[in-house]
């Protein structure tokens, strides 16, 4: 569980971090949409390759070791990023303007996780086709 919530953060970071630098425009719309589309391979494989050292394990232990993974970093990451943001927001003072910073970070918070998501049912999916083809090899 936790190894799958590692991978899951590693992703958080990555994706957040292709977010932040498209949002400050350091990084064309096309060179975006690549890395977007390469660093979540990456991170698919990732996952995969994490869950399938549970392999030995039953259907139902794996399903429940990756939902409560992604459970982890749903609740983790927003905590630990927003409360420490939210809290320096009320310590400076309202020539900071810090308020302004907020919003952009909740979302790209927002966008990462949903990515991640997308990385489980991909990961998923991907697990159970090669679990079949290893099942239909056996019969064979």
């Amino acid at each position: 569980m936790l190894a799958l919530a590692a991978a899951n953060v590693v992703g958080v970071v990555l994706f957040a971090g292709v977010y932040a630098t498209a949002g400050v425009r350091l990084m064309s719309h096309s060179a975006f949409v690549a890395c977007l589309v390469v660093m979540f391979a990456l991170v698919t494989v990732l996952w995969v390759r994490v869950e399938s050292r549970h392999r030995p394990l039953g259907a139902i232990r794996r399903l429940g070791r990756a939902t409560a993974g992604l459970v982890l970093v749903l609740v983790a990451v927003p905590s630990i990023v927003l409360m420490p943001a939210f809290w320096l927001d009320t310590q400076l003072p309202p020539d900071a303007d810090f308020t302004r910073f907020l919003g952009p970070l909740m979302s790209i918070v927002l966008i990462a996780l949903g990515l991640i998501v997308l990385v489980n049912l991909v990961g998923a999916v991907t697990a159970l086709v090669r679990a079949a083809a290893v099942v239909r090899a056996r019969v064979q």
